[in-house]
């Protein structure tokens, strides 16, 4: 990239001119001034509870869905560890982090991964993540304006949460032990998933945690989007049984 101060006035007018569509043009940002193939924004106030805000295109939406139906990821670890996670090539089958997600995400052209959280002190809302159409680790200059891309995204997103009207003394939020208020209503399919979560631990008698992981097993194991199999348990065409479906 260039210099790196002209890149973080370039981000700050983004955040300035506010809108909803600023967090979509800081991704935009960087997919043009930086070398990244595409990215996207994901809110979560927990590992199984995300809501994808927006995706650069079908491979970055790809590889977010890829997460929400298996429960890991790098994004999935940036959130839990607040942490930046970074795969120099998905493909290598020595890094072993998440190997449900890596056989997935090996289907898709993306090969290099950065996931970042959006976060400030106690404040975290969610997660920025890029990919690459070639493995290998961002330079250094790099790797510094796409985590100020995240500082941005994460005083963008504040600025929709506020309504637009900011904040007098510049902080994040006051603590509020509820992350997911953070979650606008949920696309249909998100609430599906939760609904058929709880349909499930009603059918086995079982902690909300193995539910989801039945219906995330099912999802992989037949190929098929989590909201699509979700579906079918709300609508009764799909039940779960203890020997398995």
């Amino acid at each position: 990239m260039g210099d790196l101060r002209t890149f973080e006035r370039e981000l700050a007018v983004v955040v300035t001119q506010g809108g909803t569509d600023g967090p979509q043009r800081i991704v935009e940002l960087c997919v043009a001034r930086l070398p990244v193939s595409g990215g996207g924004i994901t809110l979560m106030a927990g590992p199984d509870r995300q809501q994808p805000l927006w995706a650069s295109d079908e491979v970055a939406a790809r590889i977010d869905e890829l997460q929400f139906r298996l429960g890991e990821g790098p994004c999935v670890d940036a959130f839990v560890t607040q942490h930046v996670v970074l795969v120099a090539d998905v493909a290598d089958a020595r890094d072993d982090r998440w190997p449900a997600f890596a056989a997935a995400a090996r289907d898709t052209s993306a090969r290099a991964l950065m996931a970042l959280p959006l976060r400030a002190q106690q404040e975290r809302i969610g997660v920025i993540d890029f990919y690459r159409d070639r493995p290998g680790f961002l330079e250094a200059d790099d790797m510094a304006a796409v985590r100020r891309a995240a500082d941005a995204t994460f005083w963008a997103l504040i600025g929709l949460h506020d309504g637009g009207r900011g904040r007098e003394d510049d902080a994040p939020p006051d603590g509020d032990d509820d992350p997911a208020r953070w979650l606008p209503e949920a696309p249909l399919e998100h609430v599906e998933v939760h609904q058929a979560t709880g349909m499930i631990v009603a059918q086995l008698d079982v902690p909300v945690d193995a539910a989801l992981a039945r219906l995330r097993g099912h999802a992989f194991l037949h190929d098929r989007p989590l909201a699509d199999v979700a579906r079918d348990v709300v609508a009764r065409r799909l039940r779960f049984s203890e020997e398995g479906n």
